[in-house]
C-alpha cells in the first residue's frame, strides 16, 4: 500500500511537524506495530470438521482456479467434499462470496504447489493450504496496512503515544483480529477502504497530487471486490474525495475503474450480468429464502448490532464508542469533512446490516459484515487527539477501553473465531471455559512443544508487549506513567467485571454447542493425568 504524505496541518516548520520529528527513529518507532503484526501470525485456529463455509468456500475457489483452471467449484467439491455458501447457475457451483480474497490467494497457492513439488513433498494438505493462505493472503497484508495506519496516526497527532495506543487498539482490539487470522475478506476490505481515506485526508485540499488521489481511488475501488457490502463505505469515501478535492477528485474516480472492471467481468462471466450477485443464486434453500427479505432498518436490530453482548460492536470493542463520540463532536470543527465521512460510513453500514433478515451472520465473532467501521471509528480518536484540550482524559479513557477490547478480540480470534449462535456471552461461556479445560489451538507455542495452555505463552507475550506501552500515556515519568496505566486498568476492569457476570445460567443449547466444539477440536486435547491415591498435589 502506498506511503501516506503529510497534510496541511503537518507542513514543514509548524509546531506539530517539529513535534513529529521527535517521535523516534529506527526499530524503536515500530515496536508496537511489529508485536501486533506477529500476533496475527502466531496462532492457527483450525477445525477441519467444522468446515467453516465463510473461509472454506473462498479456499475452494482458489483451488478450483489453480487445480482445474476454472471458476466452477464442481470438481473441487468432488475432490474436497461439501461446503456451504455456494451459488448455483445452470447446475454449476460457484463461490457465494465476493471474489477478491480468492483472487489474492491464487498466486499464493500456486507458489505453494510449485515449492512442494520442487521439494518432493507431494500435494499440500488442506491444513497446509489454509495456513499458507491465512499467512500470506490475510495476515501479512494486514501487517502492511497497520504499518501505514501507524504512520497516519503519527502524522495526524504528532504523538508516539497515540500511534502506539491506536495501532494496538485497531490491530488487536477490534474484529479485524478474529477476521485477520482466517482466510476471509472482512478485514482486507476494511483495510483497502480505509487506506484510500488515509491518502485522501493527508493530501492538501488546495493542491493534491493526482498520483496519490489515483492510489486512493484504486484502493477504494478494490475494497468492495473483497466484500460486497463495503461498497456502501466506498461510496461515502468517494463523496468525501469530491467534497475535499473537488475537480481533482476526477483522478480518484477514474482510478476506481479497475476494481469496477474486475467486479463486472467476474459477475458477468459467472452470473450472466455485471450487476448480478450470488445472492440471487444461492444453493442452500434456507439462505435463498432469506435473500429476498431485505426490509427497512430495524431500530431494535441497530441496538443489538451495537450493544448486544453476543455480537455487539461496542461490546467487543468498547473503545470504538470513544471514536463515535469524537466524530460527533468534530462535525462542527476543522475536521468536519473527515468526521462526517466517519459517521456516514458507520451509519450506512449499521443501517445496511439492520435491514438484513440474517443480520446475525451465523457462527461469527461480532458483526462481521460491518468490520469496515473499525478503522474509521479508530481514526476519529486520532482526529480528536490533535484537537482536544483534554488529551490526558481522552488518552486514559481510550486506553482503559482498549484493554477489554484486546482481551475479548484476541481471545476470540486465537481460540475459536466461529462462535455458535447459541451463546449469549461467548467469551465467558465458551472461550474461557475451553481454555480452562486445556483446549488450545495450533500455534507457534504448540509447534515449539509447549504443553497445554503454555503453548499460548508466545501470543500472550506479544499482546502484553504491545498493550503495555500503549496504555502508558505521553508522560513517561514513573509516577505519571503509573497513574495513567492504573486508571486505564481500573476502567478496563470496570467494563469486564459486569460483562463476565452476564447470562451465566447454563442452558441446554449452550451445552450442546460446547459439546460440538469440543468434539471437533484440533489439535486433540491430551487426556488429563490422573494422580495416584495418596500422591502429593
Amino acid at each position: 500500500m502506498p506511503v501516506a504524505v503529510a497534510d496541511e496541518n503537518l507542513t514543514s516548520g509548524s509546531p506539530r511537524a517539529e513535534a513529529g520529528t521527535r517521535l523516534g527513529v529506527g526499530m524503536s518507532r515500530h515496536v508496537v506495530w511489529l508485536l501486533v503484526s506477529l500476533a496475527y501470525l502466531t496462532v492457527f485456529p483450525y477445525y477441519q470438521q467444522i468446515n467453516n463455509p465463510n473461509e472454506n468456500v473462498r479456499i475452494y475457489m482458489v483451488r478450483a482456479i489453480v487445480d482445474h483452471h476454472e471458476l466452477s467449484l464442481n470438481r473441487t467439491s468432488q475432490d474436497l467434499g461439501y461446503v456451504n455458501d455456494k451459488a448455483v447457475v445452470a447446475g454449476r457451483l460457484y463461490s457465494g462470496k465476493a471474489p477478491g480474497t480468492s483472487f489474492l490467494g491464487v498466486p499464493i497457492y500456486a507458489a505453494q504447489k510449485v515449492a512442494a513439488r520442487l521439494l518432493g513433498m507431494g500435494a499440500p494438505s488442506k491444513r497446509a493450504v489454509t495456513l499458507a493462505l491465512r499467512i500470506f493472503g490475510v495476515g501479512l497484508p494486514l501487517s502492511i496496512f497497520l504499518f501505514f495506519f501507524a504512520r497516519w496516526v503519527e502524522r495526524v497527532t504528532g504523538s508516539a503515544a497515540a500511534r502506539d495506543l491506536l495501532v494496538a487498539g485497531l490491530g488487536l482490539g477490534t474484529i479485524l483480529y478474529p477476521y485477520g487470522v482466517i482466510f476471509v475478506g472482512h478485514a482486507l476490505a476494511a483495510a483497502f477502504a480505509f487506506s484510500g481515506f488515509m491518502l485522501l485526508s493527508l493530501e492538501p485540499a488546495r493542491a493534491p497530487r493526482r498520483g496519490r488521489l489515483a492510489w486512493a481511488g484504486l484502493l477504494v475501488g478494490l475494497s468492495f471486490v473483497f466484500e460486497y457490502q463495503v461498497g456502501i463505505a466506498a461510496a461515502v469515501v468517494g463523496l468525501y474525495a469530491m467534497a475535499r478535492h473537488r475537480r481533482e477528485a476526477l483522478s480518484f474516480v477514474l482510478a476506481t475503474l479497475p476494481g469496477v472492471l474486475v467486479f463486472g467481468l467476474y459477475h458477468g462471466v459467472v452470473f450472466g450480468h455485471p450487476w448480478s450477485l450470488p445472492f440471487g443464486h444461492i444453493e442452500n434453500p434456507e439462505y435463498a429464502r432469506l435473500a429476498g427479505q431485505v426490509h427497512l432498518p430495524d431500530p431494535a436490530v441497530v441496538v443489538a448490532v451495537l450493544f448486544s453482548v453476543d455480537i455487539g460492536l461496542f461490546i467487543f470493542s468498547p473503545f470504538l464508542l470513544v471514536g463515535l463520540v469524537a466524530a460527533a463532536a468534530l462535525v462542527r470543527g476543522d475536521d468536519r469533512l473527515e468526521a462526517a465521512t466517519i459517521l456516514g460510513v458507520t451509519a450506512g453500514m449499521v443501517c445496511f446490516l439492520s435491514a438484513l433478515p440474517n443480520w446475525h451472520p451465523g457462527w461469527c465473532v461480532g458483526p462481521r459484515y460491518i468490520s469496515v467501521v473499525a478503522p474509521f471509528l479508530t481514526a476519529a480518536v486520532a482526529l480528536a487527539w490533535r484537537r482536544t484540550r483534554h488529551r490526558v482524559a481522552l488518552s486514559v479513557v481510550t486506553a482503559g477501553l482498549i484493554i477489554p477490547s484486546v482481551f475479548l478480540n484476541v481471545l476470540s480470534g486465537a481460540i475459536y473465531p466461529h462462535y455458535p449462535e447459541a451463546f449469549d456471552n461467548p467469551v465467558f461461556d465458551l472461550t474461557l471455559p475451553l481454555l480452562g479445560a486445556g483446549y488450545v489451538p495450533y500455534s507457534v507455542g504448540w509447534l515449539l512443544g509447549l504443553p497445554g495452555r503454555w503453548s499460548l505463552l508466545p501470543l500472550g507475550a506479544l499482546v502484553l508487549g504491545a498493550v503495555t506501552p500503549a496504555i502508558a500515556g505521553e508522560d513517561l515519568r514513573p509516577r505519571r506513567w503509573l497513574a495513567h496505566a492504573g486508571a486505564a486498568v481500573l476502567i478496563g476492569a470496570s467494563f469486564l467485571l459486569p460483562l463476565s457476570l452476564y447470562g451465566r445460567k447454563p442452558r441446554v443449547d449452550e451445552a450442546r454447542a460446547t459439546a460440538l466444539v469440543r468434539s471437533t477440536w484440533e489439535p486433540a486435547r491430551p487426556a488429563p493425568v490422573r494422580r495416584a491415591a495418596g500422591a502429593l498435589p
